[in-house]
C-alpha cells in the first residue's frame, strides 16, 4: 500500500509539473504572440512611424492624424525592419535586414549580412527598392536639402563575394538617391557614428564618435572617451569636435538645435562620484562652449529625435526572459504643457 500510495503521489506530481510546463510554454507563447515595440520609429508633424514584432514578424505602421494606425509593411519572419524615416510629404523609407550577425564580440562576420533599403509611398501603397547590399546597415538619416539618405553601415557592399576569413570592423557613411546611386563618404576603422544629425543646408553632419577614432589601439579604447564631431560633406576628412574637447564625461545621444546653436546631450551627471550611473539630457550652448541646464529626466534613453518643440526617445526595461521592453516618450522642451514626460502609445492596427 505504501508502494502504491508513492506512486500515486509521483504521477500527482509529474501532472501538476507536465500542467505547469505546458501552461508556461502556452503563456509564453501568448506574451511573443503579443505585438510589442521595437524601439525603432520616428516622427514627423507629432505622427509616430513605428516598428511593431509579434511572432518573429516585425511590421511598420503609422499613426495618422485623426489617430487611426495604418499598417505599411510586414517583413517576412525573421528579418528586421530598421531606421523607419519620412523621406518626403507621402513616403518613408526603411531598413530590412536579416542582421546583426550571432557571434562573440570581436568575431562577427558583417559581411555575410543581407541589408535592403526601401522607400513605400503611402498615397500610391507602392514598394521600391533601393539598394541591395551585403553587410549591416544600421541607420538611415534624410537629408531634406539634397532629397537623399545618407546611410551607416558595417561592411556594406553592393559589388562582389565575402572576402574568406574573418575581418575587422570598419563601418562607413554613404549617401543614397531614390534611384539607387549610391556613394561613400567616409570610413572608419573600430568604431560606428552614433546620433547621426544633419544641417538644414545638407552641408554638414553631426555624430558622436570616441575621441581616437582617428587613431585607435587597443590600449587607446579603453581610454576614449565618446564626443560630438562636425563633418563637411564636401570635405569629409576633417573632422572637428564640437562639444567640449577636454570633458571626460561620454556623451551618449544628443539632438541639434540648429536654429538655436545649441545641442541637447545625454551624459553621466554623477561620473566621478564612483556611483550607479544618473543619466540626463543637458543643454550646450555651441558658441560659448558651455553647458547649461539639464532636463531631469533621470534615466538612460536611447533613439533621440526632435520635432516641433518636443524631445522624443526610447526607454528600455529587461524582462526575467532577458528580452528588452521599450517605451516611446515625449518631453515638452517649452514646459508649458504641464506635463513634462509624456509616454506615448505606439500599437498595431485595429
Amino acid at each position: 500500500m505504501k508502494k502504491k500510495g508513492l506512486l500515486i503521489t509521483f504521477s500527482i506530481i509529474l501532472v501538476i509539473t507536465a500542467g505547469l510546463i505546458v501552461t508556461g510554454i502556452l503563456y509564453n507563447a501568448q506574451i511573443n504572440a503579443q505585438p510589442s515595440f521595437t524601439g525603432e520609429y520616428d516622427i514627423n508633424h507629432n505622427q509616430p512611424l513605428y516598428v511593431m514584432k509579434a511572432d518573429e514578424t516585425e511590421t511598420l505602421y503609422l499613426q495618422g492624424e485623426n489617430g487611426g494606425v495604418h499598417k505599411l509593411y510586414e517583413a517576412d519572419e525573421n528579418l528586421k525592419i530598421m531606421s523607419p524615416i519620412f523621406t518626403g510629404e507621402s513616403e518613408v523609407s526603411f531598413i530590412l535586414t536579416n542582421g546583426p550577425p550571432e557571434a562573440p564580440p570581436g568575431e562577427q562576420e558583417f559581411q555575410l549580412v543581407h541589408s535592403n533599403v526601401l522607400t513605400y509611398d503611402v498615397e500610391e501603397e507602392e514598394l521600391t527598392t533601393n539598394l541591395e547590399a551585403r553587410g549591416y546597415i544600421t541607420n538611415l538619416l534624410y537629408d531634406q536639402a539634397e532629397q537623399h539618405m545618407i546611410v551607416s553601415g558595417v561592411h556594406v557592399s553592393t559589388e562582389g563575394e565575402p572576402e574568406p576569413g574573418f575581418i575587422s570592423f570598419a563601418s562607413a557613411l554613404y549617401t543614397l538617391t531614390k534611384d539607387g546611386n549610391f556613394e561613400k563618404i567616409h570610413d572608419f576603422d573600430a568604431y560606428e557614428p552614433g546620433s547621426l544629425q544633419i544641417t538644414e543646408n545638407g552641408e554638414k553632419l553631426y555624430m558622436i564618435l570616441p575621441d581616437d577614432f582617428e587613431d585607435v589601439s587597443p590600449d587607446s579604447m579603453f581610454e576614449a572617451t565618446e564626443r560630438i564631431y562636425e563633418m563637411a560633406i564636401d570635405q569629409p576628412k576633417e573632422m572637428t569636435v564640437v562639444s567640449q574637447p577636454d570633458n571626460q564625461v561620454p556623451i551618449s545621444e544628443f539632438v541639434l538645435l540648429e536654429q538655436e546653436n545649441k545641442l541637447l546631450y545625454q551624459t553621466i551627471i554623477n561620473f566621478n562620484e564612483g556611483e550607479n550611473y544618473l543619466y540626463d539630457y543637458v543643454w550646450f550652448d555651441l558658441t560659448n562652449q558651455e553647458e547649461g541646464e539639464r532636463l531631469h529626466i533621470d534615466e538612460a534613453s536611447e533613439n533621440a529625435k526632435t520635432n516641433e518643440n518636443w524631445l522624443y526617445y526610447t526607454k528600455t526595461t529587461d524582462k526575467a526572459d532577458q528580452t528588452k521592453v521599450y517605451k516611446l516618450y515625449r518631453y515638452d522642451l517649452l514646459r508649458d504643457t504641464g506635463e513634462e514626460e509624456i509616454e506615448l502609445r505606439v500599437e498595431p492596427e485595429e
